[in-house]
């Protein structure tokens, strides 16, 4: 972190379920729910795994970990996953004490404990809405009180007062959709002296609305873009998550058998990971394409520079290395060789 001249931190928390398919007697295996792959429907399953967390920096050339944790619903030392939560916010507050702070969450964290703990810790929090049903509290200027509302309620009838043409990419893919944006700010009941900002965008095209909640002042379009940006910053722990999960590391094909062992090595495959985005990032230009080719770049249009080909490239390395490392201490036995 120390390389990068940044003040303001964006950090992602995200809870995430790894499977063990199958797995029936692994020390204090729980029953997770997970939507990747789906099942035969296409809705989320119930399977045998574990569950974990990380918090990420997102707003850096290369992610940074602040906080990695597996844990189990069984396990004797398990409060709550929101405890979990908690743990990775002081956590990364006791790294950065002197550096402004945003966590990021998505739906999952939408929890008024989570939000309080935020900003006892002096930092800024932007988390999507999950409970649209939750009353909260908007100022009446016009009759001079405060109001009682539902916040699903009063986000379907905001006032817009921006639109944006915003870029989506996916599978290498970009698309505009046009998005109108609406703000106001909101208490809650039984914490009157904590105020909040709501965030409404309403994707156009795609007919999808997005609600944020965010103690980071929203008084005008530029704050409102600010806050919107940052939270898309959000996703790029997915990016990390499934990097991990995906081929070559394969977090959920860890060979162990205690949860200790486990946490471990699931702290190794992140440094392993993270290992990969500083050499993508830092390394010079001419050394991580020589490191993509080995890996199998093909040179086609559809070729992405990604963690992937990297991580298949520093293997490659590894065996050769080991290879002739030990070729060198036993030769072939060339002289043994028969033909017929």
């Amino acid at each position: 972190m120390a390389r990068y001249a940044c003040d303001y931190l964006l950090v992602a928390v995200d809870p995430v379920n790894f499977e063990k398919v199958y797995t029936e007697k692994l020390e204090a295996v729980s029953t997770v729910l997970k939507s990747t792959p789906p099942g035969a429907q296409g809705q989320k399953r119930l399977t045998s795994g574990y569950p974990s967390i990380t918090a990420t920096i997102v707003n850096l050339p290369e992610p940074g970990i602040t906080y990695a944790n597996r844990f189990s619903y069984r396990g004797e030392d398990f409060i709550s996953e929101t405890d979990e939560i908690h743990r990775a916010l002081l956590h990364t507050r006791r790294l950065f004490p002197d550096r402004r702070l945003c966590f990021l969450g998505d739906a999952g964290l939408d929890d008024q404990k989570i939000f309080r703990w935020a900003s006892e810790l002096e930092a800024d929090f932007i988390i999507r809405v999950a409970h649209r049903e939750r009353l909260v509290e908007i100022y009446n200027d016009r009759l001079d009180r405060w109001e009682t509302e539902s916040l699903g309620d009063l986000a379907d009838t905001v006032l817009y007062g921006d639109r944006w043409e915003v870029p989506f990419t996916h599978a290498h893919r970009v698309r505009h959709d046009e998005v109108d944006v609406g703000w106001f700010a909101l208490r809650l009941p039984d914490e009157p002296e904590r105020p909040l900002w709501a965030l409404v965008a309403d994707d156009v095209s795609r007919k999808r609305q997005l609600i944020l909640l965010t103690n980071r002042p929203i008084l005008d379009a530029h704050c409102a873009r600010t806050a919107y940006d940052a939270w898309r910053h959000r996703p790029h722990i997915e990016h990390t998550y499934r990097f991990a999960q995906e081929r070559g590391l394969e977090v959920e094909d860890m060979q162990v058998h205690t949860l200790e062992r486990m946490r471990r090595l699931f702290a190794l495959l992140l440094i392993a990971a993270l290992f990969v985005y500083y050499i993508a990032n830092v390394w010079p230009e001419p050394a991580a394409k020589w490191l993509l080719d080995l890996g199998g770049k093909l040179h086609l249009k559809l070729d992405a520079n990604g963690p992937y080909l990297l991580l298949a490239g520093i293997a490659a390395v590894f065996i050769t290395v080991a290879t002739l490392s030990f070729a060198a201490r036993f030769p072939f036995p060339r002289e043994c060789l028969t033909y017929g």
